[in-house]
């Protein structure tokens, strides 16, 4: 359909009918388009007896043409059994006593010719019912969530209010508007029109541009917002001449208000109203009543307005959250500091880190990953190999819960050979001498065994949603069966998110133990954010600058091995003016006395990881239990505040190497200090010493922190990022440093 439908119901003589506005706010129009539009109203709503249609800039004597000469007539000629049906535009009247008005020019079909019929006037319900419609089907009342209540600028607590800004999404929504606002307002002659708040001077648009059509204004009005109550002390004298716009109201305290500054009622315009008593009236003219009384076909209940000191939403202890005009009003946005100590990281954690790192076993992914997935892969085969410990650890957990017999085996990330080592360890020979060995990806072609056996072999287990799948399968392979997953190496981004895992896959038949899931390994590490990976916006920044200018050398070698490199264990991050960044001696997470040079920036990317996710989660590890109804704790973002990555951290943990892992392992949210004058004063501090220690044989990480700052990941306030572009200008650094930063000024 090409116009905006709007429909209400109304009382024709003995029966209940429908009524169907169609706004056109285009200037061409045909006859076949409008037929088409009256077709599909009468095929969804064959209810309707009443088609208008508004068209405000096209010519009535046009308009006529196309009602007469197009099928619209004929379609709307008989819509309900004995009783005709009426097809009608909408146009304005200047009425010499009363001024502008809206009038309905119905046409009818005379034998085979459509003749105009008696125009009159539009009656006041239709308009309020059309415009209902629209308010209602673009979410113009706002219900609060359970727990939360709104904090007006009128003063008053509510758990509704009305946001017009929802409903003029549209040129069309507007038109229709802005052109009973005319016929409200009488057609009077404003020299200014002052809106309550923004998004209405797209209705003050319309209104000039359908009074420049009609010849109706000599001088279009200029349009201003005074926003709300915060800004009736800011508005210039007003004079006979000025038209004030009220979005909506629950109160009328705002028109009352405007009242007592010398604005005419004539001259006062609410277009939305939804009363809190049955008698409140608002002062000055409006535009549609939105509030249901008896004998209405359309209507919201009253709402309930609570003076904010006996307010009794509060004294539930619901939320408040305060708006100005249709806008939230988050004052002093709550800030929360992302501060890492020796304490975030449980010993089973630091204990599990040290048997991965120092033998190349874990590699970063640097494409975007799942959003629920790791970007840290694990070498299984290499792990199995270098820690005997947890080589016996997953051999003791097929020793002991391997069902017997087994009918199936299913590898999942391991391959066969491992496993025959393994299975050989654990002396499971009479129990799989009957299995089937396979890998998941073939279990839909395995014949179903009611009884059946299954042991899935899991190396890293960490996509969730991949493991869930498997058990969706298996439990119609082996109906009344028993599966064991075993995972040599288990990831999950929470205590709870883990405690998930393992209910849903041990539930079934004979409740919560039907199957067993069990890991030698379990470590915590965040999933990927929804954005891109750090090292994927770098490689885009990269090319991106490669096409508008030559990189220099430092910069084109970096964007080479990121285009030909997809998981890697060393040079995750840029050099530093000593060479490739390495942990120093006091690491106080990893036992630097025991061959400190093999461990890996993979590895120390790997601790960073895990302490951020321990820190989001209130610096508990995988341990603690967590129940299903439990609430997660978490450090998220939300609109009501920011989680930001403590500067102390950069100041805690200097190493350069360190840093850079803080960088890439922290979301772009968490490096948002533009929302915050305290954190980005303290990020310029660190900063600007990166930039002094470069001369001295320090500021190792200035490379990170300029990559970060030209990817936008790492974002300052403006002042701020002024100050340390200076500071780099008036520095003695090479030429692609200088290149980085003169980027972040174009980004």
């Amino acid at each position: 359909m090409r116009a905006l439908q709007l429909t209400t119901r109304f009382r024709k003589d003995a029966f209940e009918a429908e009524a169907c506005l169609l706004i056109y706010d285009d200037d061409s129009l045909t006859g076949s388009e409008i037929g088409a539009d009256v077709r599909d109203v009468l095929n969804h709503r064959p209810n309707t007896s009443l088609i208008c249609v508004m068209a405000p800039f096209i010519r009535e004597p046009l308009l006529n043409e196309h009602l007469a000469t197009g099928s619209s007539v004929h379609r709307a000629s008989a819509t309900m059994p004995g009783v005709a049906g009426e097809i009608a535009f909408v146009a304005l009247r200047h009425l010499p006593e009363t001024g502008l008005a809206a009038f309905i020019c119905p046409l009818f079909l005379s034998g085979k010719v459509v003749v105009a019929a008696a125009e009159r006037a539009l009656p006041e319900e239709l308009r309020q019912g059309w415009l209902f419609d629209l308010f209602d089907r673009f979410g113009g009342r706002v219900d609060a969530p359970v727990g939360v209540h709104f904090g007006k600028a009128s003063g008053k607590h509510a758990d509704k209010f009305l946001r017009t800004s929802s409903v003029l999404l549209s040129t069309s929504a507007c038109t229709v508007v802005g052109f009973f606002a005319l016929c409200v307002l009488k057609g009077g002659k404003p020299r200014r029109i002052f809106v309550d708040t923004a998004p209405l001077l797209t209705v003050v648009y319309v209104m000039q541009r359908i009074a420049a059509f009609n010849a109706l204004w000599q001088m279009m009005p200029t349009g201003k917002s005074f926003s709300s109550y915060g800004g009736i002390e800011k508005l210039p004298l007003l004079g006979t001449g000025d038209l004030i716009l009220v979005s909506a109201s629950t109160s009328g305290e705002l028109a009352s208000r405007l009242i007592g500054l010398n604005v005419h009622e004539d001259a006062l315009l609410t277009l939305f109203l939804l009363s809190s008593s049955p008698a409140m009236q608002t002062k000055g003219k409006l535009l549609c009543d939105l509030t249901y009384r008896p004998g209405r076909t359309f209507g919201y209940p009253l709402v309930e307005n609570q003076p904010a000191a006996s307010c009794t939403l509060c004294q539930k202890g619901f939320i408040l959250a305060e708006l100005s005009g249709d806008q939230f009003l988050l004052e002093n946005r709550g800030i929360k500091r992302l501060r890492v100590s020796h304490g975030s990281q449980p010993k089973d954690a630091r204990d599990d880190i040290e048997s991965l790192s120092r033998a190349k076993l874990l590699k970063v992914a640097l494409r975007s990953a799942s959003s629920h997935q790791t970007d840290i892969e694990v070498d299984v085969r290499g792990l199995l190999i270098a820690s005997a410990s947890v080589r016996q650890k997953y051999v003791r957990l097929l020793t002991r819960f391997t069902p017997a017999p087994v009918t199936y085996v299913v590898l999942v990330g391991i391959d066969e050979d491992l496993f025959d080592e393994l299975a050989i360890e654990a002396r499971l020979f009479n129990v799989l001498a009957e299995a089937k060995v396979v890998k998941a990806d073939v279990l839909g072609n395995l014949p179903p065994v009611e009884g059946g056996n299954v042991l899935v072999a899991i190396g890293h287990l960490f996509d969730h949603a991949a493991l869930r799948g498997i058990n969706a399968q298996l439990r119609a392979k082996v109906p009344m069966g028993c599966v064991s997953y075993l995972s040599v190496v288990t990831v999950a981004d929470s205590a709870r998110n883990l405690s998930d895992l393992r209910t849903f896959l041990s539930w079934g038949e004979y409740g919560a133990d039907t199957f067993i899931y069990r890991g030698a390994v379990e470590f915590m590490l965040p999933w990927a954010g929804k954005g891109l990976a750090a090292w994927t916006q770098e490689l885009e920044f990269l090319q991106a600058l490669r096409s508008d200018s030559e990189l220099p050398d430092e910069l084109a070698d970096r964007l080479n091995w990121l285009e030909s490199s997809s998981s890697i264990v060393d040079q995750l991050f840029l050099p530093g003016k000593d060479g490739e960044l390495q942990i120093a001696n006091d690491f106080v997470y990893l036992n630097t006395k025991i061959d400190k040079d093999q461990i890996s920036q993979a590895d120390i990317y790997a601790v960073v990881a895990n302490l951020l996710a321990c820190t989001r989660c209130e610096n508990e590890g995988l341990k603690p239990s967590t129940s299903r109804g439990s609430v997660p704790l978490r450090w998220t973002q939300s609109v009501y505040g920011q989680v930001l990555l403590c500067p102390s951290n950069f100041k805690d943990y200097n190493d350069a190497v360190l840093r850079g892992a803080f960088l890439r392992a922290a979301s772009s949210e968490e490096l948002c200090y533009s929302v915050d004058e305290g954190c980005s004063s303290e990020m310029l501090d660190i900063l600007l010493a990166e930039i002094q220690g470069w001369s001295h044989g320090k500021g190792n990480a200035l490379p990170e922190f300029l990559i970060s700052l030209s990817c936008r990941r790492l974002k300052l306030k403006d002042t701020h990022l002024e100050q340390f572009q200076s500071a780099m200008k008036a520095s003695s650094v090479p030429q692609y440093l200088v290149k980085l930063a003169a980027e972040i000024e174009h980004r």
